[in-house]
Parts: structure tokens; C-alpha cells; sequence
């Protein structure tokens, strides 16, 4: 069943592969110790030998004016996925044009309960690269964000790639974190706190999260030029505070 799967995975189809490994297990066969063997009907048998001739794979001998047939070497598969390889060479740089197209325009996610906030924060890991960095302005009210909404070896996992925080919050927050090498803060000013609304912003690589603990909703706004306007202002915010 695993051979056949894996034969299925680079191209062939599912009688297909079952044909060729009967051919390969049995040795060399007429057709109709073929469809015996394989439990399929000649007429489909006739069907499907000439494209896996035609694909290297099985050939036809004749023994005394008698038609058999006999699997190649598995070897011929290297061919095969040769071919699928530089096929898809060929296709990527199509595919890639297709997808800068589509991303000129900004793509939307709208993600709901305690899953989709970890969804954010996971997006963060997989997004950035080792040493990358991206921008928050930290809520101070949900005392449980820590570890009920971040997903599971969070910390162990961005700490390993080197990823470092610049954070906007209040005194509050600021509180309760202790002092770390990868992140720097600024507090606001009282007068000026938004941080009782229970909503945090993150901007990271081209992307900006919007996460409302309130209704445990968060909205990603994948877009270089959003990305990168929400990316001043912070630095320009963090620099005056």
C-alpha cells in the first residue's frame, strides 16, 4: 500500500501503480495471468499497459507467438521524477508571478476565537527569520494572553531563532515583564493610554495583526506597503517616547 501511494505521489495513477507492482512482484506475465493476479478486467488492462510502455515502465516480450509483459527497473522512476522535477522548474517561475501579482493586493484574514490568536502569534514564528524582528504595542488588561493564547514552545521557539521585540506599552505591562536582551520598551505616557481597550497590534516582515482580546478576534493584513507605513509610525512613536 505504501509503494503504491508512493507511486501515486510522482504521477501515476492508482491502476496504474497497482499494474506495475504486480508486474514487479510477479515477473513476467501474460494478460490474463495479469488481470488474475491484479484483479482487474483486460479490457482496462489493455487500457493501461500502453501508457506505462510509453512512460519506460513496463515492457512486452514475446515467448512462442505469445504476448507477456515485465516491469522495468524501479530505477526508471528516477527518470520519471527527473521529469516531474524539471517540469516544476520550469512551472515555479510562473507560479511566483502569479502569486507577486496577487500580492500587490492586500490579503485579509479574519480569524476568530482563542485558535485564531494563536494562529497570529504562530504566524509570527513561521513569518519571521532568525534574527528578524517585529513591533507591538502590548495590551496590559488580559493577565492570561502569556500563556493561554500563544501557541505550545512559543517562547523556546522565537528565542531560538534570535527573533527580537520592540514594544510600545504602559507601566502596567512593563511591570509585570522582566528585563530580556531580545526585547526593548517604551511606556506611554498616562494621558495618553489606550492600552485599557485590551487590543494588541503586532507588524511583522510584510504583515499587521490586529489582535481584540475582548471578542477574541484578530484580523492579518498581509501587504508590504501597510506593512512597512504601520512600521514607521511605530519607530517614529518609539523614538520620540
Amino acid at each position: 500500500m505504501e509503494n503504491q501511494e508512493l507511486l501515486e505521489h510522482i504521477g501515476l495513477s492508482e491502476k496504474e501503480s497497482l499494474v506495475y507492482l504486480t508486474l514487479l512482484e510477479s515477473g513476467t506475465l501474460s494478460i490474463a495471468a495479469l488481470a488474475e493476479h491484479s484483479g482487474m478486467h483486460r479490457p482496462a488492462l489493455y487500457k493501461l499497459l500502453p501508457r506505462l510502455e510509453g512512460r519506460g515502465l513496463v515492457s512486452r516480450v514475446r515467448k512462442n507467438r505469445r504476448v507477456f509483459f515485465v516491469a522495468e527497473s524501479p530505477e526508471k522512476l528516477e527518470t520519471l521524477v527527473q521529469g516531474i522535477a524539471h517540469s516544476f522548474e520550469q512551472t515555479l517561475p510562473i507560479l511566483k508571478q502569479v502569486y507577486a501579482a496577487k500580492e500587490k493586493r492586500p490579503l485579509i484574514k479574519f480569524l476568530t476565537g482563542r485558535k485564531g490568536i494563536i494562529f497570529v502569534y504562530e504566524d509570527i514564528i513561521t513569518t519571521l527569520k532568525k534574527g528578524e524582528i517585529f513591533y507591538r504595542y502590548s495590551s496590559s488588561k488580559n493577565a492570561r494572553r502569556d500563556d493561554w493564547y500563544v501557541p505550545k514552545n512559543y517562547r523556546e521557539r522565537r528565542d531560538k531563532k534570535q527573533i527580537e521585540r520592540f514594544v510600545i506599552t504602559n507601566e502596567k505591562t512593563q511591570g509585570r515583564k522582566k528585563p530580556r536582551l531580545e526585547r526593548y520598551t517604551k511606556v506611554v505616557p498616562k494621558d495618553y493610554d489606550l492600552w485599557d481597550y485590551n487590543i494588541t497590534q503586532l507588524i511583522y516582515a510584510d504583515k499587521v495583526a490586529f489582535v481584540d482580546y475582548n471578542t477574541e478576534t484578530a484580523v492579518i493584513i498581509e501587504n508590504p506597503i501597510i506593512a512597512e507605513f504601520q512600521r514607521k509610525i511605530f519607530k517614529l512613536l518609539f523614538k520620540k517616547l
